[in-house]
């Protein structure tokens, strides 16, 4: 059996073979890595001998061994620079050399590279020599399979449930095989397909996933290991900073590095073992705790027609035992109640259940297993010699604060009980992004928070290839397809509305059906996908064909009850059959609709019936929370009553939206809600979004403004661009605007931008307008931050309020331009005419802003300037930072005089010339 050597790297490959050498030879010692070491990477010494005797080992690794193509020639090299330094140790007590390397070697008798190696071996090194090749390796680390598990990261699926996870388990080795083998298999299964189906589509995950560009949100600052590892990953790819605005590590794309890449990174893996990932609603978050916990899944299972499936650096990333956990079923059984109702028995729920995570996984895996024999010892036995990944989904899903205290406890605790049992546990927790920065969460200090960021113009290219070969598209049908999708991004509104996996795949339906003609708002975007959806649901159901929009309204009613109880009574969001027919019927029977219906509907389908599914047996739920959102939206817009003056009603459409927009557990049913209105009611919309910004707990808070700008950016006022400067002043009113449109800590690669059509253009003249103010320095940030976000002709803007500056104000607004990099854009006049008529006093200021700005032309043309220039920099009032060598005298004294580099020549320069000689 192989194994996955290069997963090691070359100094943990090295520490590999110490561990080997030392179980084959008791008196070995091995040498610290990285340091001069004579030709000795180990030493064996012989203790009975008097003439202190040792035997010799060189490792030699190499990251690819395949790129090899003469493995003879290759360790011809080798063996040649190590001669002499071998040689060299003999005299001291040297009798035999090993040499060890990852390498395989080939068999043929006299032309295989082990025999030719041999051979030079022999003609070069004095003493008796042979090399340990890959294989060679491999039966040695056989040897002992409870050793296998020091190395974890280079074992493989096969070897894992065949020939480690059960071996050494005396008489519960088979039992313990089946357990764990029909668990993982139940969950293979259910993983199998991408879990927003599109129509007419065999959604296979492993076929469709495309990965979502992934960045560090917020960290312990004081973690230097989380710094190293991630720099180590991302050299080469991205470049890693500490963003200005937020001081959080950002990540700049230059090759965008996908969540589910980072997760399964064998550094990650042994460095980074707690990780909180947040995405926005549709961002793909569960899409990825899926993939990887199948990634894991089909290399255990050896399904060799889905590893196929993965990309190479995938297939060599280290294996774990995956349990992927719905945060909704342990929020359940916190609260004592059975998540698995149906089909795990109350007998069986009471009598395990205690308030521990080792108690709910022994019910988890029962659920999936079908298999009772397996208690809390065979769990624990299990991890000891497996490294396992816990992947907990869906934490923004509990409603209850308390329960999700109580969540955060039981995880933590359960997972610090099992580490200290375990071979090594990777935790994955996956959530929507906080509404507050305080809110209840999992500690920054254990969990560093990472962040899923918009997918790119790659990723989009990608997915469309992938999505066109699952949809077994002919040439033609492919060709049209990709056009439509380049011209339609190349729009900003529908941009905008493919940024997240599941709205790109919307997206892609829509235009293969809807072709040029799309919607714009994200209400709608949703609308015609339903339209769609169900179009064709009624081409294979007559119920549906017949009963359509009933059918509709029966989705908006489940929805509006499923996410009323999920926060009610903190439960999963989930509904049992009986419940559900229960109260469909009074549903129905309120209505005057036949209640016949409600049996026929969930009798016919027992596994989907259209928007809904049935994950847990005898359960239904949404198929995603965005649907369930959007559908319980619609409810509450669709059923609002009329209030005419006189016969007042309270449940109104700005009622409604009034309770829920204060809600962030209905936020995204906001969006939605607001989605929904027609141009005649917007005044009303723009009038409660100013009522929420004035709220008395609010407006403390930018919730309210960052609730406005999501609208904004859901085009809901571009059926009346009149009413788009009411929208922007809620949004510009107040501190941290910025965090609005900035959302906070997104890399500067990927601003959220607006389109014009929903007011950018207002916005920016806004910010000019407060910046024109000259407010203070952290409002001015906001502002300057938003319309670097949000480009719209801003050298014209900013030059406009020139000639209305004085004198005093001409630093501040160069300043300005500066920080909206715009300086080189500017016409050398206009800069000129503004250090001349600024105050004496300023010139030395901004002389220095337009060096910053790679303005140095505008020194050089006056005299004056030139001077003042050289005597700042003389005077070492001036510190310069250099972005690109230009050979102008300027740059070149700067240089030369400062003080950073004048302080370090001083340290080191002996006795003897002046400084001032030195700089001569």
């Amino acid at each position: 059996m192989d194994y996955n050597f290069e997963n090691l790297g070359d100094e943990r490959f090295q520490e590999f073979c110490h561990c080997l050498l030392s179980k084959e030879f008791p008196n070995s010692q091995s040498f610290p890595v990285g340091q001069p070491d004579g030709g000795r990477d180990s030493a064996v010494y012989l203790l009975d001998s008097l003439k202190k005797e040792f035997f010799v080992f060189q490792v030699k690794f190499v990251r690819n061994p395949k790129l090899i193509q003469d493995v003879h020639k290759w360790l011809t090299e080798i063996v040649k620079g190590e001669t002499a330094k071998i040689n060299a140790l003999i005299p001291k007590g040297a009798i035999k050399f090993f040499l060890l390397t990852n390498v395989n070697g080939t068999a043929h008798l006299d032309n295989g590279s082990i025999d030719k190696v041999n051979k030079i071996l022999e003609e070069n090194i004095n003493v008796p020599s042979i090399c340990w090749w890959r294989d060679d390796l491999a039966r040695l680390f056989e040897k002992d399979p409870l050793f296998k598990w020091s190395f974890p990261e280079i074992l493989n699926g096969q070897d894992i449930l065949n020939s480690v996870l059960f071996q050494n388990l005396s008489e519960n080795k088979d039992r313990r095989e089946s357990v764990i083998k029909a668990y993982i298999t139940d969950q293979y299964e259910m993983d199998n397909e991408v879990k927003f189906r599109q129509i007419d589509l065999q959604n296979r995950l492993l076929e469709l996933f495309t990965d979502v560009p992934i960045r560090l949100k917020k960290h312990n600052e004081k973690d230097k290991t989380l710094k190293q590892t991630i720099g180590q990953i991302f050299r080469n790819q991205i470049n890693v900073y500490s963003a200005e605005d937020s001081h959080a590590l950002a990540i700049q794309e230059r090759k965008s590095l996908g969540a589910a890449e980072f997760i399964l990174h064998p550094s990650v893996q042994t460095e980074i073992k707690r990780i909180l990932l947040e995405g926005g609603p549709g961002q793909g978050k569960s899409t990825i705790s899926q993939y990887v916990c199948q990634v894991h899944r089909v290399r255990l299972l050896n399904i060799q027609s889905d590893t196929d499936l993965l990309p190479e650096h995938i297939k060599q990333s280290p294996i774990r035992l995956p349990f992927k956990l719905d945060l909704r079923h342990i929020a359940a059984w916190v609260e004592k109640k059975n998540p698995y109702k149906g089909t795990l028995s109350n007998e069986y729920f009471d009598k395990i259940w205690k308030n521990s995570l080792e108690a709910f996984l022994l019910g988890h895996i029962n659920y999936h297993s079908q298999l009772e024999d397996f208690s809390t010892n065979d769990l624990i036995a299990v991890l000891k010699i497996s490294p396992a990944l816990f992947v907990f989904d869906g934490f923004d899903e509990i409603a209850n604060i308390k329960v999700r205290e109580q969540v955060i406890d039981f995880i933590n605790k359960g997972i610090s009980r099992m580490s200290a049992n375990s071979e090594s546990i990777q935790v994955i927790i996956t959530s929507r992004p906080a509404a507050f920065s305080d809110s209840i969460g999992f500690s920054v200090d254990v969990y560093p928070h990472f962040e899923l960021t918009d997918i790119t113009p790659n990723i989009t290219k990608e997915y469309v290839n992938k999505w066109i070969k699952a949809s077994r598209l002919n040439h033609r049908e492919a060709t049209e397809i990709k056009r439509l999708v380049d011209e339609k991004l190349k729009m900003p509104h529908l941009k905008e509305l493919a940024k997240s996996p599941m709205q790109l795949a919307i997206f892609i339906s829509l235009l293969r059906t809807r072709g040029e003609s799309l919607p714009n708002k994200r209400t709608a975007l949703y609308d015609s996908y339903i339209e769609l959806f169900f179009n064709r649901e009624s081409e294979k159901n007559y119920l549906i064909r017949d009963k359509r929009d009933l059918i509709i309204d029966i989705h908006q009613y489940l929805a509006w009850i499923l996410h009323s109880e999920a926060e009610l009574y903190k439960n999963s969001g989930s509904i049992h059959i009986d419940a559900l027919k229960a109260r469909l019927k009074e549903y129905l029977q309120n209505e005057g609709h036949d209640t016949i219906i409600a049996d026929e509907l969930f009798d016919v389908m027992n596994e989907r019936v259209c928007a809904l599914v049935s994950r847990v047996q005898g359960t239904f739920e949404f198929e995603v929370q965005p649907l369930r959102e959007y559908f319980c939206a619609k409810y509450l817009y669709n059923t609002a009553p009329h209030s005419p003056v006189g016969s007042e009603r309270s449940g109104t459409k700005p009622d409604r939206f009034d309770a829920i927009a204060r809600n962030f557990y209905w936020h995204n049913v906001a969006r939605f809600f607001a989605g929904c209105f027609g141009k005649g009611e917007l005044p009303m919309l723009i009038q409660k979004l100013k009522e929420l910004q004035n709220d008395d707990l609010l407006k403390y808070t930018n919730y309210p403004r960052v609730l406005t700008s999501q609208i904004l950016s859901d085009y809901v006022f571009t059926q009346y661009p009149l009413l788009l400067k009411d929208v922007v002043e809620i949004i510009i009113d107040g501190i941290n605007v910025g965090n609005i449109i900035n959302q906070g800590n997104r890399a500067n690669t990927e601003p959220i931008l607006l389109p014009n059509e929903c007011g950018r253009i207002e916005v920016i003249k806004e910010c000019f307008t407060q910046l024109k103010k000259f407010p203070t320095s952290d409002y001015a940030s906001e502002m300057i931050g938003i319309i670097n976000n949000n480009p719209y002709s801003t050298r014209i803007l900013w030059e406009e309020y020139i000639p209305e500056l004085q004198p005093r104000q001409l630093p501040i607004w160069l300043e300005y331009a500066y920080r909206l990099q715009i300086l080189h854009k500017i016409d050398e006049g206009i800069l000129i005419d503004m250090v001349e008529r600024g105050e004496e006093k300023d010139v030395k200021r901004m002389l220095q802003l337009l060096v910053r700005g790679n303005r140095i032309d505008i020194i050089n043309k006056k005299i004056e300037f030139k001077e003042t220039f050289y005597k700042s920099i003389l005077n070492a009032e001036y510190f310069i930072q250099h972005k690109k060598y230009s050979g102008n005298s300027l740059y070149c004294l700067s240089i030369l005089i400062n003080p950073f580099l004048l302080a370090h020549v001083h340290t080191i320069i002996r006795p003897g010339p002046s400084l001032l000689n030195f700089l001569e």
